[in-house]
């Protein structure tokens, strides 16, 4: 059954999340286009800080398809992995994602605790210009734990629970290197190198989508908290791809605020911190000529795939695939030589 906002809180109570006569309102969360997800507010809350004497969830279903123009397929059965993967995550790092509270694989209904109130999504600060360094240093460390952890020989049976990269092909594969390759055959063959890296060198668990949008920060940045959300893409496979992944965000941000250079400057900074926190973490992507590639080839999938960044221009559009077109290539130097150092113009696009 398809949750809606009317029936969430009686799937809690079926669930034996909430009793039967207690109290609870529940609301759409908008802004995916992977699911359904709902904020349910229920009277019990535990007297704590910024309790308020009430109990909040977070309720996710996904969906068949997900809501971008292109036709994108998606197995529901990924609300399984995101909950198998809060497990293991939360007892790597349990201050720094939401606890899970309930998952109903007859639904494939996934609930969690939601973020305390006021915390906000990293990637609206991000496009803002409001750039927290000890944001980036923050996700460095908890990445960099969750790729040591899981690379543990202790936990090789654990990770093979993960090995079917069906979602993964269906969430990234497809959609980004593939279809790239389609609309770009100039470049299909880095492209497609890049994936076929990605398929075939599992080490580690990785997350999929470690990215600014699914990052919760507290008012006051991350010295107040900070959460990764968004765990359904996670697979045992090369770590590349989540320091690659989070990395783009960060170039296609600079790109975009190029124009005020004390905003570019921080975002290098953060870029910087991620990626050294990450390496003093235990990190296993440290290879800065393949993160480099695997950055490019998805820097050219947020221009030619089936997930345009909505927030770039046409110009800045050209610019970032011109420089993922560079960068997929090998033509780059390193990490520093992704993210521009004058607005955007025809030294990036010419």
């Amino acid at each position: 059954m398809r949750l809606s906002e009317d029936t969430v809180v009686r799937h809690l109570r079926d669930r034996g999340v909430l009793a039967p006569d207690t109290p609870a309102s529940a609301s759409v969360l908008s802004g995916g286009v992977s699911g359904a997800t709902f904020l349910v507010v229920a009277d019990g809350g535990d007297g704590g800080p910024g309790s308020d004497g009430v109990r909040t969830y977070v309720v996710k279903q996904p969906l068949p398809f997900l809501a971008v123009a292109d036709e994108w397929p998606a197995r529901v059965e990924r609300a399984g992995v995101e909950a198998a993967a809060l497990r293991w995550y939360g007892e790597l790092t349990p201050a720094h994602l939401p606890r899970l509270v309930d998952y109903d694989p007859g639904g494939f209904v996934v609930t969690m605790t939601a973020a305390p109130p006021g915390w906000t999504e990293w990637r609206k600060a991000l496009l803002a210009g409001v750039v927290d360094v000890a944001a980036g240093a923050t996700l460095g460390r908890v990445l960099g734990a969750w790729h040591a952890a899981t690379a543990e020989p202790g936990v090789r049976e654990r990770l093979a629970a993960y090995g079917d990269l069906t979602m993964f092909v269906e969430l990234r594969g497809d959609p980004y290197h593939r279809t790239v390759a389609a609309r770009r055959p100039d470049l299909a063959a880095p492209v497609l190198g890049c994936l076929d890296e990605l398929l075939t060198r599992p080490s580690c668990l990785v997350h999929g989508d470690f990215s600014p949008k699914n990052v919760l920060v507290d008012p006051a940045g991350a010295v107040g908290g900070l959460w990764v959300l968004d765990h359904e893409v996670a697979h045992a496979g090369n770590p590349v791809f989540d320091v690659a992944f989070m990395l783009h965000h960060l170039v296609m941000k600079s790109v975009h605020l190029a124009d005020r250079p004390d905003v570019a400057a921080r975002l290098v900074r953060c870029a910087e911190a991620f990626r050294t926190v990450y390496a003093e973490a235990g990190g296993l992507a440290v290879d800065e000529e393949a993160v480099v590639r695997h950055t490019g080839a998805l820097l050219l999938a947020r221009v030619h795939g089936k997930s345009p960044a909505a927030y770039l221009t046409g110009e800045e559009a050209a610019a970032v695939s011109a420089l993922g077109a560079r960068a997929v290539v090998g033509g780059l130097g390193g990490v520093a030589d992704l993210f521009p150092r004058t607005p955007v113009g025809e030294d990036l696009i010419g």
